[in-house]
């Protein structure tokens, strides 16, 4: 059954979950949500409200915190191919499965002065509980917190100390400290170079994956599966 949880009541949850299955028919003539112009005052969503499609293409895409999540496909076993993408652009992320988009979520990559670089990846490694050993908090000796954006290379106060910032269901992908993790998430980049998720998402991912999943970070966004395009009923 093909449901999508409607959106008055995702401000009861933590994280506004979309919820559907796709349809596994192709809709070839059917253009890609973004590429269409949503700012006209006419604008209205073309696609099933059901479809993956209709989610992207739906006005707030880029701004919303909302996830869109297909329990069908994350459930699938055996799962052929997995793959987590990332765009840069849009500060959303994308977990495929057999090339369909099983989950839609936001995220922050790094800013301006620690940029997260794009290429092609793996997970390398995970850790439920990891702490970092570049960023935290500062303390001085009575225990006082002096700085809440510390680096482990700046200079502890006599008796005080640094500890590295908590960071949930790490997927790392290189020995350099870029990965995946549980963070603050905005609509824009906050981090020192990871890709931050919000918690559900990254408890999600970390049970999904497995060492040597494939990530891609990019600028650019993914096409939709034509696969996930039912047009509206007309």
């Amino acid at each position: 059954m093909k449901r999508l949880l409607p959106l008055a009541i995702l401000p009861v949850l933590c994280m506004g979950w979309m919820s559907c299955s796709h349809s596994g028919k192709e809709h070839s003539s059917l253009p890609d949500p973004r590429t269409l112009d949503k700012s006209v005052p006419e604008y209205k969503n073309p696609f099933h409200p059901s479809t993956y499609a209709h989610f992207v293409a739906r006005k707030d895409y880029k701004k919303t915190y909302d996830i869109y999540k297909d329990d069908t496909l994350l459930k699938r076993t055996p799962k052929k191919s997995r793959k987590i993408f990332v765009c840069l652009n849009d500060q959303r992320g994308q977990y495929l499965v057999d090339g369909l988009v099983a989950m839609d979520f936001p995220l922050s990559s790094g800013v301006k002065a620690y940029p997260t670089k794009t290429g092609d990846y793996t997970v390398i490694s995970k850790k439920e509980d990891h702490i970092s050993n570049l960023y935290g908090k500062m303390y001085d000796a009575e225990g006082k917190c002096i700085n809440y954006n510390a680096e482990s290379t700046d200079p502890v106060p006599e008796g005080g100390r640094f500890d590295g910032s908590p960071m949930p269901y790490w997927q790392r992908l290189t020995n350099a400290g870029l990965g995946l993790h549980v963070g603050k998430v905005r609509r824009y980049p906050v981090s020192h170079g990871c890709v931050r998720l919000p918690r559900n998402v990254a408890q999600i991912l970390y049970k999904q994956t497995s060492i040597g999943t494939p990530v891609t970070i990019q600028n650019t966004p993914l096409p939709v599966p034509e696969a996930q395009k039912t047009p509206m009923v007309q």
